[in-house]
C-alpha cells in the first residue's frame, strides 16, 4: 500500500512557469488525503512559496521535504531544519564575481509569503529575469547580508558549459557545499550531505512507515538522489532523459496534469486495498 506521496513542484506538479497548482490537481490531492494518504512537496522551494502554490491550502504542506531537505515537516511539526553557512555564501558570492552574469541569490529564513530574496553583486535588470522566471521579489545587495539564510541559488545565464563552469566554481570556492539544477541556467546551493534523499530518512522515521510504503514523483536533477532511494520512483513524461532512465514507473506530462492523474487512481487504489495500477 502507498501511505505517502512525495512530489517535485516545478516541471512536476505545476508545469514551470505556472503560479498555481492546478484546480484539479488540487483536487486530487485532498481525494488522495480523503483516503488515508498523505501527500507532501519534496522540492527546493521553501514553506511560504509553497502557500502560495497550495492557493494558502497548508493543508498540502503539513508534511514533506521542503528547501532540498533542509526542512522536513511531518503533520505540521518541524522535523528538521538546516541553515545555509554565510561564510561559505561569501567565499561563493566572491567566485562568481569575475563570471559575467553569474550571480548569489540568498533567501532569509525569516521570510514571508512575498518571497523575498537578495541578488547579490548583480544588477535589477539581470535579477529580474529570474524573479519572474523563479517567482521571488528580489533586492540588490552589494555583499551577503549577515543574517540567518535558509536557502540560496546561483543564476548561471548560457550554454551548458557555463553550467558546468559553475559547478567547477562552486567546488573549488566552497567545497563543503554542493549546487544542483532544477531548472536551466539556475542551481540550487546545499551543504554536503543535504539533499531530498537524506531528508528522506528522518521523515518516514517520524511517520513510522517504510520507504517501500512511499512513492516519490520528479522530473530533474534535484530529484535523482531520492527517485534512486525507493522503489516507486516515477517520472513525468517531460522529465529529463537521466530522470526517465533512473525512475521504474512513468506518468503522463506535468503541463496534461500526469499527477492529478496518478492522485486520482493512487486514492482509488488506498480505498479498494492494493496497489496502483501506474505501479504495476
Amino acid at each position: 500500500m502507498i501511505k505517502l506521496v512525495l512530489s517535485d513542484m516545478d516541471n512536476t506538479l505545476v508545469p514551470f512557469g505556472m503560479s498555481f497548482v492546478s484546480e484539479r490537481t488540487m483536487e486530487a490531492i485532498h481525494e488522495a488525503m480523503s483516503a488515508g494518504v498523505r501527500f507532501g512537496p519534496a522540492t527546493g522551494r521553501d514553506y511560504y512559496e509553497l502557500l502560495r502554490f497550495f492557493r494558502m491550502d497548508e493543508s498540502c504542506i503539513r508534511t514533506g521535504i521542503l528547501s532540498n531537505g533542509k526542512r522536513v515537516r511531518v503533520d505540521g511539526a518541524p522535523v528538521r531544519t538546516v541553515l545555509i553557512p554565510h561564510d561559505a555564501l561569501v567565499r561563493i558570492d566572491q567566485a562568481l564575481r569575475p563570471e559575467k552574469g553569474m550571480f548569489l541569490v540568498c533567501y532569509p529564513e525569516d521570510t514571508n509569503l512575498l518571497n523575498p530574496a537578495y541578488g547579490v553583486g548583480t544588477t535589477s535588470e539581470e535579477l529580474a529575469v529570474f524573479e519572474r522566471r523563479t517567482r521571488f521579489n528580489g533586492a540588490v545587495v552589494d555583499e551577503v547580508p549577515d543574517e540567518p539564510f535558509i536557502a540560496a541559488t546561483i543564476a548561471c545565464p548560457g550554454p551548458p558549459e557555463r553550467m558546468d563552469r559553475c559547478r567547477q566554481i562552486v567546488a573549488e570556492a566552497a567545497p563543503e557545499m554542493r549546487i544542483v539544477s532544477p531548472i536551466p541556467e539556475w542551481f540550487d546551493i546545499m551543504p554536503q550531505g543535504v539533499s531530498k534523499a537524506a531528508g528522506l530518512d528522518p521523515l518516514l522515521e517520524a511517520m513510522g512507515i517504510t520507504a517501500d510504503e512511499v512513492a516519490v514523483f520528479g522530473d530533474a536533477e534535484n530529484d535523482l538522489e531520492i527517485l534512486r532511494k525507493v522503489r516507486y520512483s516515477v517520472a513525468v513524461a517531460n522529465a529529463t532523459d537521466e530522470v526517465k532512465a533512473t525512475a521504474n514507473y512513468h506518468i503522463g506530462a506535468a503541463d496534461e496534469e500526469g499527477m492529478a492523474d496518478a492522485l486520482l487512481e493512487v486514492a482509488r487504489a488506498a480505498r479498494d486495498g492494493d496497489m496502483p495500477r501506474f505501479l504495476s
